[in-house]
């Protein structure tokens, strides 16, 4: 088990893991009984009487469905029964794309009820250009049957639900479990159809190439047309670009230190995010989010009846595809056939490939940098999509602490099973020959079995909760060192000065090593109490007054004290540190300072 080196004690994540381990567990037995018990022979036989009388069925459409058609209509009756325009319509590229960019952020006159939307929908441009994706996969485009006249022109009141004629006949079980597994898609499914925070995965990762650790994304989009029937989501990568209008990594980046939804609390702002690093012999480090943001959506709505500070779910409400269309309208922007999203992923738009199977979930293409006519970085996605990315060298098989197992509570079904294999035996070791001898190797093999199965459960799931937790535990280490060494620093109102002056400084690049910064003769203005002072920076050490007289003040205020009440002084330059130098008085220290480093001190 290799060493964790946390702020936090060993003692308290080993409780929590066990904590959630049990929870798990309990929601599994509690999800399990409620399960619906499998029909008899004796039910299914009466089911097939009861079919045996009905000659034909009513075809019902789903609810979705209806809304389709509605929709249909209402379109056909706004063209007044004419078809709409088939015209081909012009694809954006890098530069229209450019142009759209920046007139939402400099030149759109648009007042937003909330600013943060401004930030949101070059977002929502920049996923639909570099996937080519539709709108519904990146916001909600549940459909609504509120005040619909189409709807109930065809459906008449059987819109949504259908109401039968005896409306005071409670259901019977059969239709109350059927009811049940129809709702489940809406109501089980715990999230918006929208891109979602666990969707989208942020990591550190070092460049093969140049070595250097850059910030990368993933994206798992599933809502795409016809998912409920057949499933097919795709995984796209993301990269820096290389101008900052067209990154979408820091947008997400922006939108996650907004809501502060990552896990570990380093990632304060976003130039936090974009320092962290890789540790040791580590390639990547994924970004974690908080469980509570997981499934929140990315791109949402704003709710004026909520305040910012309310705990209210409703401000997580994803947002709407009508506010983005019409935002899209606004700027002339519109969706991309399957013929252009086929052609961008590099397939014969004959054989419609978008729209079929694919044999990887991973896109293996740059396509963003394609989109951009910009150098693809071949290399890092083929790292990104290899499956030993998130390898840890610190990881082994069975890396389960002998404190886990310790604390772990007893299965309540296994120790039901001890106890009455115990009663069986009645405090005999040999059972051979015994009436219970059957039920008692019976209930031997079973409760093996069971304490290997969960034994393998919890390695697994320590396993799993060491490669969630370890990114985090290893960026909340860093902070921590960091702070370690701040407290041993100081700081001085120089740093003003000094701040003042750098920014009147040109930078000049030189190719030879650069002088001494403390070099033994000093400048007849600089501290020579100050450049020995390793808690200080660099150009505190080496700071130079305006004139000596201002030095001469400093000495007197800062160091007059400390010198003359110290018994046996030293000269703490660099330079001399190494030296056996001891001055029995205050005038002796001030004529070495003279004579050696070039230094006058006031008398």
């Amino acid at each position: 088990m290799p060493a964790r080196c946390l702020p936090q004690p060993l003692a308290d994540r080993n409780a929590e893991f066990i904590r959630q381990f049990t929870a798990k567990q309990r929601e599994a037995d509690e999800r399990i009984a409620k399960q619906p018990k499998a029909l008899t022979a004796d039910q299914r036989a009466a089911l097939r009487k009861q079919l045996e009388a009905i000659q034909f069925l009513q075809p019902d459409y789903a609810d979705a469905t209806k809304i389709n058609i509605a929709g249909l209509l209402r379109k056909w009756k706004s063209y007044n029964l004419q078809p709409p325009n088939t015209l081909g319509k012009d694809v954006a590229n890098a530069d229209t794309l450019l142009v759209l960019l920046t007139f939402n952020i400099r030149y759109d006159t648009g007042i937003f009820p909330w600013e943060r939307h401004r930030v949101q929908l070059p977002g929502c441009y920049l996923g639909l250009a570099f996937t080519g994706a539709r709108p519904a996969e990146f916001v909600d485009r549940e459909k609504r049957s509120d005040d619909d006249e189409c709807l109930a022109e065809l459906f008449s009141y059987a819109a949504i639900r259908s109401t039968s004629s005896d409306e005071d006949k409670a259901p019977d079980e059969h239709s109350r479990v059927l009811e049940e597994m129809i709702s489940q898609e809406y109501e089980g499914r715990g999230r918006p159809k929208a891109l979602c925070y666990e969707d989208i995965q942020l990591m550190v990762v070092r460049h093969p190439e140049t070595g250097e650790d850059v910030l990368a994304m993933s994206i798992r989009l599933a809502h795409h047309k016809g998912v409920d029937n057949k499933p097919k989501p795709t995984i796209f990568f993301f990269t820096p670009t290389r101008r900052l209008i067209f990154c979408f990594i820091t947008i997400i980046v922006s939108l996650a230190v907004h809501d502060r939804a990552f896990a570990a609390p380093k990632f304060a702002s976003v130039r936090g995010v974009f320092e962290a690093r890789n540790k040791g012999l580590v390639k990547c480090i994924p970004l974690r989010w908080k469980e509570e943001w997981l499934k929140r959506p990315v791109f949402r709505q704003y709710d004026e009846s909520i305040a910012e500070e309310e705990p209210d779910e409703r401000k997580y409400q994803p947002l709407p595809y009508r506010k983005l269309h019409y935002d899209m309208e606004r700027h002339r922007v519109g969706n991309a056939s399957d013929a252009v999203r086929d052609q961008m992923m590099r397939h014969d738009p004959k054989w419609a490939t978008f729209n079929s199977a694919y044999l990887n979930e991973k896109v293996g293409f740059h396509l963003q940098n394609a989109f951009l006519d910009e150098p693809t970085e071949d290399s890092l996605l083929t790292m990104l999509s290899h499956i030993g990315l998130m390898r840890d060298p610190r990881a082994c098989k069975d890396m389960v602490p002998d404190e886990v197992w310790e604390m772990m509570p007893p299965d309540s079904e296994i120790t039901a099973l001890v106890a009455e294999r115990a009663q069986l035996k009645g405090g005999q070791y040999r059972i051979k020959g015994t009436e219970s001898e059957d039920r008692i190797r019976e209930l031997t093999r079973l409760i093996a079995a069971k304490e290997a199965k969960r034994k393998k459960a919890i390695r697994q799931a320590y396993r799993e909760d060491y490669f969630h937790n370890r990114p985090t535990w290893d960026i909340e280490a860093d902070a921590a060192e960091l702070m370690v060494v701040l407290c041993g620093t100081r700081e001085t109102v120089k740093r003003n000065r000094i701040r003042r002056r750098a920014q009147a400084d040109v930078t000049v690049k030189e190719e030879s090593p650069g002088p001494d910064p403390f070099p033994l003769l000093m400048d007849r203005k600089q501290c020579p109490r100050c450049i020995g002072d390793e808690t200080l920076s660099l150009e505190e050490r080496t700071f130079k007054y305006c004139r000596p007289a201002v030095m001469y003040d400093h000495v007197d205020k800062k160091h007059a004290e400390q010198l003359g009440g110290v018994k046996q002084m030293l000269c703490n330059h660099p330079k001399c540190r190494g030296e056996a130098l001891d001055f029995k008085h205050l005038n002796h220290f001030k004529n070495h300072v003279e004579r050696v480093h070039g230094v006058r001190l006031r008398a």
